[in-house]
């Protein structure tokens, strides 16, 4: 490994079947209908409950994808080949 490269974790049969059922898991979790029909509780004392719960849910959307391209992404993409010119 070079300067710089970074070990990542061999993605196995199961790895992609975990990052399957996470995504499935978050979109299913993205499409809350049970914070639609009143803005109690306040987090936080002024943040309705809906906006809360979405940034949490950016949060950890942003977390995962982060973890997908740091354990997932395709390590041919990071070396040039010999063919271009």
């Amino acid at each position: 490994m070079g300067a710089g490269a970074v070990a990542r974790a061999p993605a196995g049969a199961a790895g992609r079947r975990l990052a399957a059922a996470l995504l499935v898991a978050l979109f299913a979790l993205h499409q809350d209908v049970w914070f639609w029909r009143d803005a109690r509780p306040l987090v936080f004392g002024f943040l309705p409950v809906g906006l809360a719960y979405h940034g949490a849910y950016c949060l950890l959307v942003a977390a995962l994808m982060w973890a997908l391209t740091r354990s997932a992404w395709p390590a041919h993409l990071e070396h040039p080949s010999d063919t271009d010119a």
